[in-house]
Order: C-alpha cells, then sequence, then structure tokens
C-alpha cells in the first residue's frame, strides 16, 4: 500500500515537472521576452498596458518587433476617431505570426490570435455594411424610376382627361 503511494506522489511530482518545462517562471511574466535587432520586445502584459495607457503608436518598422505590432493593431483596432486600413492591419498580424514562429511567446500568440478574430469580425461588419448600402442605394433608384413613371402616367392620363373635355364642349 505505501508502495502504491509513493510510486503516485513520485508520478505526480515528475508530470509537475514535465509540465513547467519550457515555460518561463512566473516572476518573469513581465519580463522581455525576446529581443528584435537589439531592442526588447515585452511580453502581453506589457503590450496590454501599453494599449490601456492608450498612446499613439506609430507604424512598426521593419525591426519592430511582435509586441509593438501588437500594440499598434490594437490601438487601431481601438481607434474610434478614424477608420483604420485592415488591409495594412492584416499585415502586421502576418508579420507577427511570422516573428511568433521563430520565438515562441504564449501571450504573445494568444493576443495575436484575439486580435486576428477582431480584425476578422471588422472586415466582416464592414462588407456587410457596404452590402446593405449598396441594396438601399439600389432600392433608393427603384424608388425613383417608379416615382418618375408614376409622373408620367399622371401626365398621360390628365392629358386623356384634358382631350375628352375638349371633345364634350365641341359637339
Amino acid at each position: 500500500m505505501m508502495k502504491r503511494w509513493m510510486s503516485g506522489i513520485l508520478l505526480l511530482s515528475a508530470l509537475a515537472g514535465c509540465s513547467t518545462l519550457g515555460r518561463p517562471p512566473r516572476d518573469a511574466a513581465s519580463a522581455p521576452v525576446g529581443r528584435a535587432s537589439g531592442r526588447i520586445c515585452h511580453d502581453a502584459e506589457a503590450v496590454l498596458a501599453g494599449v490601456r495607457r492608450g498612446r499613439e503608436s506609430a507604424l512598426p518598422g521593419k525591426d519592430g518587433c511582435a509586441g509593438e505590432r501588437l500594440r499598434y493593431v490594437a490601438l487601431q483596432l481601438l481607434n474610434a476617431d478614424g477608420r483604420p486600413d485592415l488591409a495594412r492591419l492584416q499585415q502586421q498580424l502576418d508579420l507577427v505570426a511570422v516573428q511568433l514562429r521563430q520565438e515562441q511567446s504564449d501571450g504573445l500568440v494568444g493576443l495575436a490570435t484575439l486580435l486576428s478574430a477582431q480584425l476578422s469580425e471588422r472586415r466582416r461588419h464592414e462588407e456587410a455594411v457596404a452590402r446593405a448600402n449598396a441594396q438601399w442605394l439600389e432600392q433608393q433608384r427603384r424608388a425613383d424610376e417608379l416615382a418618375a413613371k408614376l409622373d408620367a402616367l399622371r401626365l398621360i392620363e390628365q392629358s386623356m382627361a384634358d382631350k375628352a373635355q375638349k371633345k364634350k364642349i365641341q359637339p
């Protein structure tokens, strides 16, 4: 009985040790996760803190790290003043995906997935708005055509009524 308990405890401790391999310790959660061209790239918490501060971010250059790109995309998606260029944001997310394949960071991968889903939802919403707008314009054009036809029919009816009155007067 004691051997079973001991083997169970050993098995659980071995599994617990294996589950932490390859992951940074919890103390290093706010520490930088990678370097790009001698610059420090921050983890997801630092990126989200930058988004919360709301600093306007310039488009990252070619040497920008994944965190900078994700912060730029998040700020552009949250920006209510203008309509962001969705193609440029998708390009930035594609670059982030390439960078994250080279340097693995669980937090940034999750954030990139979330922003990608939000970007595709925004794109789908804008396409639906464009379709609805096109349908509205088509309906407006049809209504104008029908109004023009109705006016033409009223003129024909009026002219026929005028001709009928002239015939009654001339007998």
